[in-house]
């Protein structure tokens, strides 16, 4: 089969498309020919050697978290899919490729009103960000939430997601095309970043007293300013340093205490076991259309370093997937 590969820990030098050996489902896996993956900014981080997860890949390795596509083979005690089923899910071994393996209890049916290139989309942005809102953060409400990046993939989600709980929202962008795009996701507030100080803005808007929850994408560039963000007990879900960022974050530790915040670190690897429940809970939502998936841009195999360059300058709205 046709796959993306990673041939050296450096993003200078250019994935390749190759010839590899068809996948085959393992025990609890099924297969399913990709009709498009989902291209995320951890894939970046790990190519660039900048991600703990990069210990987990030697290269040459097949990048890739999520796909879409038509189920073509099950694997052993797998009882609850059949073949030609369309679904979406987490990935087994990489997604940059034609055929794809799939977690079978992290696996769910994508609704007809959704295409596989949406499908793509959903597994890391849309279950990160329930992980980070609904498990984590316990929202609800009534409540303030800061989406840091609300324009890219867990952004979009997060948003959305947090209104769908009830919540007033800000979201962070860079541009008013960013801006114009978060309120169309149903943002409350946006605030440009480039423009003002994202933590004052937060206070005048909460009359003075800060957000509820920080979901931060970029924590070696907001991370000290959350502080000042939060209200006092205020939690920041730390899901992300920034795309290709390195591993360091400035902050004052007595920020921490004067606040009595409460800082929550979030792996979607660490999410794997509570899969199959945020399968449950998320996909009757899904179902009745209750999120937007916004496909930036599609691009083909060939294409895999162009839409690692497009991701990396930041200016994608939602998510941007490969199509074989």
């Amino acid at each position: 089969m046709k796959a993306v590969r990673v041939h050296q820990f450096n993003m200078d030098v250019p994935m390749r498309v190759d010839e590899v050996e068809d996948a085959k489902p393992e025990p609890g896996e099924v297969l399913i020919k990709a009709g498009a993956v989902g291209v995320n900014p951890v894939d970046l981080a790990i190519r660039a050697a900048k991600h703990p997860y990069a210990k987990l890949v030697t290269p040459p390795y097949i990048p890739g978290a999520e796909a879409a596509g038509e189920i073509i083979a099950l694997g052993e005690g797998v009882e609850d899919w059949r073949l030609g089923q369309r679904v979406y899910g987490r990935a087994v071994g990489g997604s940059y490729a034609e055929n794809v393996r799939l977690v079978a209890n992290a696996t769910a049916e994508l609704p007809e009103a959704y295409s596989y290139e949406e499908g793509a989309c959903i597994t890391v942005a849309f279950y990160t960000a329930w992980n980070a809102l609904v498990i984590k953060a316990g929202v609800g409400p009534g409540e303030t939430v800061l989406v840091q990046g609300g324009a890219g993939g867990v952004g979009m989600a997060a948003i959305q997601l947090a209104k769908r709980l009830g919540c007033r929202v800000f979201a962070t962008v860079s541009s008013d095309a960013k801006a114009n795009f978060c309120r169309e996701m149903g943002a409350d507030e946006t605030i440009n970043y480039r423009e003002e100080d994202f933590a004052e803005r937060c206070m005048e808007l909460t009359g003075g007293r800060g957000v509820d929850v920080v979901v931060e994408l970029c924590a070696c560039d907001n991370f000290d300013k959350d502080l000042d963000a939060i209200r006092v007990d205020g939690k920041i879900i730390v899901i992300g340093t920034g795309t290709g960022k390195g591993p360091g974050a400035e902050f004052r530790v007595p920020a921490v205490m004067t606040k009595d915040a409460v800082v929550l670190g979030l792996a979607v690897v660490n999410l794997f076991p509570k899969m199959p429940e945020v399968v449950r809970r998320f996909t009757p939502l899904l179902r009745e259309g209750a999120f937007r998936v916004n496909v930036d841009k599609a691009s083909r195999f060939e294409e895999a370093n162009e839409a690692h360059d497009y991701v990396l300058e930041g200016q994608f709205l939602g998510k941007v997937v490969l199509v074989p």
